[in-house]
């Protein structure tokens, strides 16, 4: 596995995404992805296009900026294969949220994005989401690889079924 990939998935995905999330900056997530965006899955189990996933998440920054309340993402990844023109991901996020009034609640959830650079960088073309299995998700966002990890791939036999 060529890190140099996984690394500039990171400065072209995860980190802007991460940075967008808690800043709740919804053009800047939003331009995470691909026109031709495929999400499925979720708490709704739907699927849909970019236009609905934008109309959604503008919404919910605008909702949670407005009663004050704060959220950040973390990745850990169990899977990443990337080329030159695709690369799929696999692993599990934690979404730390905290009222206004000091409430705050950790989520968990696996996740699964297939990415391709367009447009001189990587952008996030089908993401999709579940809470399946929910009850072991932090013990094994925990035992999965950070973010940063990417040497944790470089040997990562992508021949195997």
């Amino acid at each position: 596995m060529d890190t140099t990939l996984l690394r500039q998935l990171n400065e072209d995905i995860w980190h802007p995404f991460r940075l967008a999330y808690a800043n709740l900056d919804a053009p800047a997530f939003l331009g995470l992805h691909a026109p031709e965006l495929i999400r499925a899955g979720g708490q709704a189990q739907q699927v849909f296009g970019f236009e609905e996933y934008s109309d959604q998440t503008t919404k919910w920054f605008a909702e949670l900026a407005g009663r004050g309340s704060r959220v950040a993402i973390s990745f850990r990844f169990v899977e990443r294969i990337a080329a030159k023109d695709i690369a799929s991901e696999r692993g599990i996020f934690q979404i730390l949220s905290k009222r206004a009034n000091g409430d705050e609640r950790t989520f968990y959830g696996r996740f699964h994005t297939y990415a391709r650079p367009t447009g001189g960088r990587w952008r996030i073309c089908v993401d999709y989401d579940t809470d399946e299995r929910s009850a072991t998700l932090e013990e094994e966002f925990l035992a999965a690889a950070d973010v940063d990890d990417v040497e944790a791939f470089s040997a990562q036999d992508v021949t195997k079924p």
